[in-house]
């Protein structure tokens, strides 16, 4: 009896012993997190996640750093000494500079005065390109080309039209559709290159439209270059659009510009710095006073001449409207140019006075662009007389509440 209890007990320490061991090393392998070991685990999970996320915004940062070096979806107003744009500008261009070279695609116009100007074959100009240069190079594609240069070099492709004033025209590209050309001397081949003994090779310029140039004497043109037709005025023949006379231009408008800008910034300081573009606010009342003050000021003139007693006063009224016509565009210019500051946030004169010049200078050569120059020109006229009569109307009512008041 005894023996056969102690083989039971000894059975069941056994089967104990047996199931125990499996248990105590499967709880070794998969042992239960204590408190340290989870804040452990936490901390390097919050870590991870931490310098993960620090990684992403990084990269993020990065990527939004090189499109914004590499596109720009806004106008760009550049100025120095060398400028190279390699990157996309989805907007006009406006720079000033000694050297100019463009090197990637510009989607809207561009306007540049400049000592040379390159545009180089990775270059692609989707709108006009107006420049005021000593030498222009094309080497890649332009839509549409407005030059007043001593030398202009053209071994790419222009899409559209040129309309060119310059000494020395080098066509060794290629014109989409017509020339209208003011120069001394226009050539249509390079020189021959040699490339072995027995072939030579000479690029010649292609025109697939009309060729209207103005030149001292008639010029040779191959038969091959110029698919339409080719029509020649002497320069001697009263017409007077040469290199000189455009300069003239140029410095009489931003002179006058100038002048007016002192003048106002002496007299009426308040205006020059407030006088701003026609708003929705005041836009009908602008363009209104624009187009009534001159014709008011020559019917009172008139009628004063006419008195015969008061002829002189209405002389007067008559030099004060052309007179103010003759400022209307200069007027026009400052308010672009209040507009263009404030948008980039230039608060100092010198730097109002820099980009007065080049506010003048735009308009200039917009001016040159047939029909659009002529309906911005009257723009600028009407705009410019209605800041002026507006602004004053608008301080005489001030002056009067003040009195009633």
């Amino acid at each position: 009896m005894l023996k056969k209890k102690i083989g039971i007990i000894a059975l069941i320490l056994i089967i104990t012993i047996a199931l125990a061991l499996p248990v105590v090393r499967a709880v070794d392998e998969t042992a239960t997190p204590t408190a340290e070991d989870t804040t452990q685990t936490a901390d390097n999970t919050t870590t991870e996640a931490t310098t993960t996320q620090a990684e992403e915004d990084a990269t993020a940062n990065q990527n939004a750093t090189t499109t914004e070096e590499n596109f720009k979806q806004h106008d760009v107003y550049l100025t120095g000494n060398d400028i190279t744009i390699d990157y996309i500008v989805d907007g006009n261009l406006f720079v000033m500079a000694k050297n100019v070279t463009i090197n990637s695609q510009i989607g809207g116009d561009a306007f540049i005065f400049a000592d040379t100007v390159t545009i180089g074959e990775q270059g692609y100009v989707f709108s006009n390109l107006f420049t005021v240069a000593k030498t222009v190079n094309v080497q890649g594609v332009v839509y549409d080309l407005y030059s007043l240069t001593d030398t202009t070099n053209i071994t790419g492709y222009i899409y559209r039209d040129i309309k060119v004033s310059s000494n020395n025209l080098n066509m060794f590209g290629t014109i989409g559709r017509n020339a209208f050309v003011n120069c001394n001397d226009i050539k249509f081949s390079q020189d021959t290159e040699v490339t072995n003994e027995s072939q030579t090779v000479a690029t010649q310029g292609i025109i697939n439209g009309n060729l209207e140039y103005t030149a001292k004497n008639e010029m040779s043109v191959p038969e091959s270059v110029v698919t339409g037709e080719i029509k020649y005025t002497p320069s001697n023949s009263g017409n007077t659009n040469n290199v000189q006379s455009y300069l003239i231009s140029l410095g009489t408008i931003i002179a006058t510009a100038i002048l007016v800008w002192l003048i106002c910034l002496w007299l009426a300081p308040k205006f020059v710095k407030k006088a701003e573009l026609i708003t929705k606010k005041n836009i009908l009342p602008e363009i209104g006073l624009g187009i009534l003050t001159p014709i008011v000021l020559i019917i009172v003139s008139v009628i004063l001449i006419l008195l015969g007693i008061t002829a002189s006063f209405g002389l007067l009224v008559l030099s004060l409207a052309f007179m103010l016509i003759a400022i209307s565009t200069s007027i026009f210019i400052i308010a672009i140019n209040n507009l263009i500051c404030n948008k980039l946030k230039i608060e100092k004169t010198i730097g109002n006075f820099g980009m007065l010049i080049v506010t003048a200078a735009v308009l200039w050569v917009i001016g040159l662009i047939p029909y659009l120059g002529t309906i911005v020109g009257i723009i600028a006229v009407i705009v410019g007389l209605g800041i002026i009569a507006y602004n004053l109307i608008k301080k005489e009512k001030k002056q009067e509440e003040k009195i009633e008041k």
